[in-house]
This record gives C-alpha cells, structure tokens and sequence, in this order.
C-alpha cells in the first residue's frame, strides 16, 4: 500500500498547512489528519463514509485511513495538521491503534451535543493558537512542541472512542473511562495486527483476562455493535484499501483480510458500502489533485482568529475550592473500626493464595472474611479448612454468601478507592479480580490496596469527612486528604492555613490518575502473567506516590494545590521537634 508522505519542520512531530483543494484522490497516510474548515464547503470522505463540511466543522482522519477531498465549492479554505503520532507511542503506547471521533457534521447521539460542542471549543481553541505560532516568522520551537504535546493529550482523552450507528462512526455516547479506553485500544491493536487470522472474542476476553461475557458487553456498550461486527469493520477497512491500491482479486482480497469466504466478504461489504466489492471497484475513478481560487496567508489567519477568540470566551478555568482545615472541629472516627476491608474469596484460585498473601494482608486489618455460596457449595470442605488457617488470628468467616457486585469497591484510579473507601463506606473487596479486588490475577497491587496500605503505614489513624476534604489524626501526624475523581475538571485549591502554625512541614503525596497497576501494564502493552516476578515486585513498590516537601512559612506556592483529572493528595503535616527554632 502506498502511503502519502509528509514533510516536516525541523524537528517537530507535526505539519500545518492552509488548502484549497478541490478534488483529490483517495489516499492514506500514517500521520492523523485534522481538517477544520475556515470558509466554503467540502465533502471529506473516510472509508465509505461521506461528510459533507461547512465553516467551522472539524474532522480527523485516523492513522492509514482511507480518506479524500472532494465537491470543495470555489472559496474553499481549510486548515490541516499531520501529527506523527508515532512521537508519542512512549506516552500513549497504543495510540496507532485508537480511533479518534469529533464529526459535529453529523447527528450524534441524543444527549451528548453539549459535551461535544465543549470540548470542540477547546480543541478548536487550541488549533487556532497552534496555526498562529506556526506560521510565525520566528518560530518558537519548544513553545510549539509543547503545544502540539497538549493538542494530542486532548485528543487521547476527551476524543478516543466512537460509536456505530446506521455503519457510520459517530461520537461517543458518554466517556468512557479511561481503564475501558485503554482496553479498547489493545483489542483494536490486537485486531489490527490479527485481522488476516482467525479471531474469536475468547482469544481477546484471554488477552484482557476477563471473561467473555464482559468483552462482549463492553464492546456492545460503548461501540454499538457486537465483537464480529467490530472485527469485520476492521477488515473491511483494508479490503477498501487493496480494492483502491492493487490489482488482487476479489478472492485473493477475501483471504487477504480474513474473511471466511468470498460470498462472506460480499455481504459485509455490501452492507456497509450499499454496493458489492466489483461494483465499488468499478466506480472508483482517480484524479490528479486540483485547487480553488488562490488565498493568502493573511487571509487564513483571519479567518482562524475568531476560533481563538471563543476559547477566550469560553475557557473555564480549574474549578476552585476554599479548604480551612480544623483539626480542632468535627468528631473523628477510627478508620479500621468503619472502614476495615472484609475480603471477599469468590474462588478456589483466591483460596488457595490466601496463605501466599497472608503476610501482606495482615498489615490491612482485615475485619472479616467472606466466602461466596457459589464457591462453598462446590467445594464442601473449603470451609473447614479456611476456618482452621484463620482460626489463630481470630478473624470472622461468614460462608455461604451471596456477592453482589454493587457492594464490592470497584476503582480504576486511587483517587476512586479514596472516595469509595472513606466516603461512600464501601468495604468488601475481593481477595483477587480487577478493580474490584486487592490483587490482580497476576498478584498487582490494585488502588484499592493501595489507600489500605496507606492506612497501614499510620499509628492509629481516624478521620473525618468536612465535605471538600477528609482531615485525618494519627499519633504521629496529621494528615489533609483531597481527591478529585472528575474526568475532565482540574480542582484549585485554595488553603487557609491559619490554624497550622509556622515553620510546620508539609509533605505532599499525589496519586496521579496514571500510579496504578492497570496503567502500568498498558504502558508496558504487556500480559500480566508474562511479567517476570522481579519486575511484578517493581511495579508494587512504585505506587506510594510522587512525594515533593515544603516548608509552610516558605515554599508554599498558589500551583502547589492544583489536583489533575482522577487524582488523590495527601498533604502531611509534621511538627518540627519540641525547642527547634525553624
């Protein structure tokens, strides 16, 4: 397949430039393609899909997509941006492999027009700002890296994700979360790469660890359609490419993408494209590319001026939160008397590492443990045998329980654990699982763990709930605990730091939405049972937190209190020594 080149400034990972194109042929290239139209009207097709464009509307061309430019009236004019998303693999692994959807051209969802208008407001904020930098005589090289970095960061989370409706890519419904995004991006990754092969939805479910009633489901969720259908999109995405760039038959292009017939190829094709693969072939004329009426940089960038202007209008800044904490105010209640974990063994694989985990859960204070019906009724003598391994340490077991998922702590992030752990009272948690569990099957810490083990490290600690934030006593320390388990919000907060005495010293702990085991394993696009056991034991070791010190009298600083996106901090407190002066 012949892909279309890209010529680069310098060292940057992007290319910007003003078109005019009238008509093009059908091309691909491994760069995204971002097109925002400044003036006229357009058609952009991706695939078999038809976008007809107007002044305002953007649209992204994904990694080798199939895409072209066509019907442009005369005063066409258009800004495009090529990204190398290929920079980016060491910050998105999989990033290659995501689809990413903004057409506000066609009807989405019910529901989601907000949202979308949103945050197409401030991409399109950040393109304008993007164009007017690069175009500059004396450009500012690390000032538009950066800027590029920020544009696919939005692009990754707020842009990631589609739903099928009618065969035609439409915007999410909602966001998804970024566990599930992740997911998604390695099962497509995992059919890019397999779609000539046979694919089941168990060779993926396997790959994911997890059950192939829950691939299905998610897939049928948050896309649309089933897991086949979604395999069959993929391949009929690079049968369109071979029927446009090479001579194969139909028969060769069949096997050539996996289809298990060449009458099988034809429905699917014919469903999707309203014709069969010969009659698309047939249609298909090449063009040389052809321009409109010629333009000036000058007149491009008027017409990109007002996108910067209504980000000016339409910017929000971090969302702001006054905290006074008051250790003096509020009734304190012990944290291991309410919040204690009550371990959940759901199967004979969590029996029988319960003894392996023994030495660790102990530092968690389990308050009880419990064993579902399901497990009990199939292994009569599982009972007994726990109830004896417990016996010593005298911890309750309650056997014969029914599970019900909507008691268990399910957090993606540690902020989600804080919240779910100290706010909402949730406490079963199953010994081994996803994010619902202490451990993943390949024995990671999970954020659950994690906010238990920070627990475990304080002498006596309580805490109380004031609202905005969670104050927590221990005979060592005090402790400021704020988490923000919004998706798209960043929090500012605003301390007043009265009743804590200078030269007091504040250590500050953050949790990131990124210091888990699910994004660990993403970013090492790795399966969790293939870890070597050293390297599982690194990754556990690396979830205590980004730690930074400051002296209260001296280094506080307004930026210091901004929480990201699904983030947790914790700001220590620690008194110097009795008669030390500062």
């Amino acid at each position: 397949m012949l892909l279309e080149s890209v010529s680069y400034m310098g060292e940057l990972p992007f290319e910007l430039s003003f078109l005019n194109v009238a008509e093009e042929s059908k091309h691909c290239h491994k760069e995204i393609e971002i097109l925002l139209v400044l003036r006229g009207m357009t058609h952009y097709q991706i695939y078999h899909t038809d976008y007809e464009l107007s002044p305002g509307d953007l649209i992204i061309a994904d990694v080798e997509d199939l895409h072209q430019i066509h019907g442009s009236t005369d005063d066409i004019l258009m800004l495009s941006i090529h990204v190398d998303t290929g920079r980016f693999e060491h910050l998105y692994p999989n990033i290659r492999y995501m689809f990413f959807v903004c057409e506000e051209c066609m009807e989405g969802p019910a529901g989601n027009r907000q949202l979308l208008e949103s945050k197409l407001t401030r991409l399109k904020g950040h393109i304008a700002k993007l164009a007017m930098d690069y175009t500059k005589k004396d450009k500012d090289m690390p000032l538009l890296m950066d800027e590029i970095s920020e544009l696919v960061s939005i692009l990754v989370n707020h842009f990631q994700g589609f739903f099928m409706e009618d065969y035609q890519y439409k915007t999410s419904q909602e966001d998804m979360s970024p566990d599930d995004l992740q997911r998604l991006s390695r099962i497509t990754r995992y059919i890019m790469l397999n779609y000539k092969e046979k694919i089941t939805l168990d060779d993926v479910s396997n790959m994911e660890h997890l059950s192939s009633y829950y691939v299905s489901h998610l897939i049928k969720k948050t896309l649309g359609f089933n897991f086949q259908n979604f395999v069959n999109a993929i391949r009929l995405e690079y049968a369109e490419k071979l029927l446009v760039f090479t001579n194969m038959t139909l028969m060769q292009i069949s096997e050539e993408c996996g289809f298990s017939s060449p009458n099988y190829f034809n429905k699917c094709f014919s469903a999707w494209h309203g014709k069969t693969p010969a009659q698309y072939r047939k249609a298909y004329h090449p063009c040389e590319r052809s321009f409109k009426a010629p333009f000036t940089q000058e007149e491009a960038l008027s017409l990109v001026a007002p996108f910067l202007n209504v980000i000016k209008r339409n910017y929000e800044p971090p969302a702001r939160i006054t905290v006074e904490p008051d250790f003096e105010k509020g009734k304190f209640v012990d944290f291991w008397e309410i919040c204690a974990p009550r371990i959940v063994v759901d199967s004979l694989e969590s029996a029988l590492n319960l003894g392996y985990y023994w030495e660790t859960l102990q530092r968690l204070r389990p308050a009880a443990f419990i064993l579902d019906e399901n497990l009990t009724r199939r292994n009569k003598d599982l009972e007994k045998s726990l109830r004896e391994l417990l016996a010593p340490l005298n911890i309750p077991l309650f056997a014969d329980q029914i599970i019900r998922e909507e008691d268990l702590i399910a957090a993606s992030n540690t902020a989600s654990a804080f919240e779910q752990i100290l706010c909402a009272g949730h406490s079963r948690v199953r010994l081994m699982g996803d994010q619902d569990a202490l451990f993943t099957a390949g024995g990671l810490k999970t954020p659950a763990f994690q906010v238990y083990d920070y627990f475990s490290q304080l002498a006596g600690p309580q805490f109380f709930n004031a609202d905005t934030h969670i104050l927590i006593k221990c005979r060592d320390a005090r402790a400021i605990l704020l988490f923000n388990t919004d998706s798209t919000t960043v929090l500012d907060i605003n301390f007043v730091l009265t009743r804590i005495p200078d030269p007091d010293y504040l250590v500050r702990r953050e949790f990131s939405q990124r210091e888990n085991c699910y994004s660990v394993l993403g970013d090492l696009e790795a399966q969790e049972q293939a870890l070597p056991p050293l390297l599982i034991d690194r990754i556990n070791q690396s979830f205590d937190g980004k730690v930074h010190f400051f002296r209260l009298d001296k280094d506080l600083q307004e930026d210091d209190f901004l929480i990201d996106h699904n983030t947790a901090v914790v700001l220590e407190i620690m008194e110097p020594p009795k008669g030390h002066d500062g």
